[in-house]
């Protein structure tokens, strides 16, 4: 057994990864990190096999890496299966990125598979870059610890070793691999963080990958214990209808943080910040909040509980939009368009950006709508949050209000017609994409 094998096996051994009867699927893209990950499997003697998805956005390139990993597996006698998937008209139909459409897919593929085990690639060097990644986003332990060894049926047995341990281990085998062109680029705040920000860090301290591996260890144990007691709670305060704000109110603040967010995903909703620090207030003070569009949460009488509130004037259709494309909305057209951001933000013409959203800050779907009860705004340079009943009151005719046009992502109105967007949403000099639209 070689020196790198016998680490990734002690890896499988401290996080329990599998036993040696399982049936191992490996990720294969045909790159360092998972050619080194198979060889390592069946120099351990694991049952393996190997997948490998086509994303079909480099051309040949893309082709290239698929025949690669046809080839390596025919000659090591690795069943094999691979898939061809067009990730730029899944990223065009659901306005997301090319690295995040890719992924979802990617995944959805991988867990289609009936192994018992996923084998993925990620090492301690793409591990410190999530987490630098995660830090510069904004994180909690979880984020900062990255990417976990073991996460349900997928683990990561070269998840302590770098990216400098697997390239030195295919050289003394011999065995070559394929570097996909886009790792070179600098365009992905991954390839950014690797090629610019990890060597600074290698500079301050060049024992670097061994600090934050026991760093991870450390966060890694103390988020398990966190987690856990998480669950206990979650479990304690379930009732039969409801949430028992009162065994949640003595929690310590990590704790009930970690239960909310359990909470709001037994209830169908997705958890931010500003939504945790909502249910957080009211657990503990009583009261009722908006905590997403539509969707209101009321603690009384010691029970936290949800529900959506609407008048009869409330207008339920809602329709989705997914970047490009033109939807009709009660007597309404409203065409859409994704553009890159100009080089200075400052030459938008101000009416002009009244119709425009920084699209990279929209959470989750965006809809058009009509109003509902509760809907609330805070406009572009406004320090204070509006009612957007009052609002559109104030300006339109009677008969305009109904058709008056509203976006709402996952966390509430981003834009009334006639008073432009939300200040959460508004273009700045971080903005990457706009999201443009035109009403008529």
């Amino acid at each position: 057994m070689s020196e790198f094998s016998g680490a990734a096996a002690a890896a499988i051994e401290k996080y329990q990864m599998c036993d040696k009867g399982e049936r191992l699927l490996v990720c294969l893209s045909g790159g360092a990190d998972s050619v080194a990950l198979l060889l390592c499997l069946l120099e351990l003697g694991y049952k393996v096999s190997a997948c490998h998805v086509n994303h079909c956005l480099r051309g040949e390139e893309s082709d290239r890496d698929e025949r690669f990993c046809k080839t390596l597996c025919e000659r090591l006698g690795v069943p094999f299966e691979s898939t061809r998937i067009d990730v730029a008209a899944y990223c065009k139909q659901k306005g997301v990125s090319d690295e995040l459409g890719a992924r979802e897919l990617r995944y959805r593929y991988f867990e289609s598979f009936d192994s018992d085990r996923i084998c993925t690639a990620h090492t301690l060097s793409d591990r410190l870059e999530t987490a630098v990644f995660n830090l510069a986003r904004g994180s909690g332990l979880r984020g900062i610890s990255s990417i976990p060894p073991v996460r349900g049926r997928f683990i990561r047995p070269l998840c302590e070793v770098t990216r400098e341990q697997v390239e030195a281990y295919l050289e003394s085998r011999g065995q070559v691999y394929v570097t996909d062109s886009t790792n070179l680029e600098d365009q992905y705040s991954r390839n950014r963080i690797r090629h610019r920000i990890i060597p600074v860090m290698k500079e301050l301290n060049s024992g670097l990958f061994t600090s934050y591996l026991n760093t991870s260890r450390a966060l890694l144990s103390d988020s398990e214990l966190l987690e856990s007691m998480a669950d206990e709670l979650f479990e304690k305060c379930r009732l039969e209808k409801g949430w028992d704000c009162e065994a949640l109110k003595g929690a310590h603040e990590s704790i009930l943080r970690r239960v909310i967010i359990r909470i709001m995903a037994a209830e169908g909703l997705e958890a931010r910040t500003a939504q945790i620090e909502r249910l957080d207030e009211i657990i503990r003070h009583g009261g009722r909040q908006n905590v997403c569009a539509g969707v209101f949460a009321n603690a009384s009488k010691g029970v936290l509980t949800f529900d959506s509130a609407y008048d009869p004037d409330d207008r339920a259709d809602e329709i989705r939009v997914f970047g490009n494309e033109c939807v009709d909305f009660m007597s309404r057209r409203i065409e859409f368009e994704v553009i890159a951001a100009p080089e200075k933000i400052e030459n938008i013409h101000k009416k002009f950006a009244n119709c425009c959203l920084d699209y990279d800050k929209i959470y989750g779907e965006l809809v058009v709508r009509g109003r509902k009860s509760g809907d609330k705004i805070r406009l572009c340079g406004r320090e204070f949050t509006s009612d957007v009943r009052k609002l559109i009151n104030s300006r339109l005719r009677q008969d305009e209000r109904k058709s008056a046009v509203i976006l709402a992502d996952a966390e509430g109105v981003v834009f009334v017609e006639g008073f432009g967007a939300a200040e959460r949403v508004k273009i700045d000099g971080s903005t990457k994409r706009i999201l443009v639209f035109r009403i008529s």
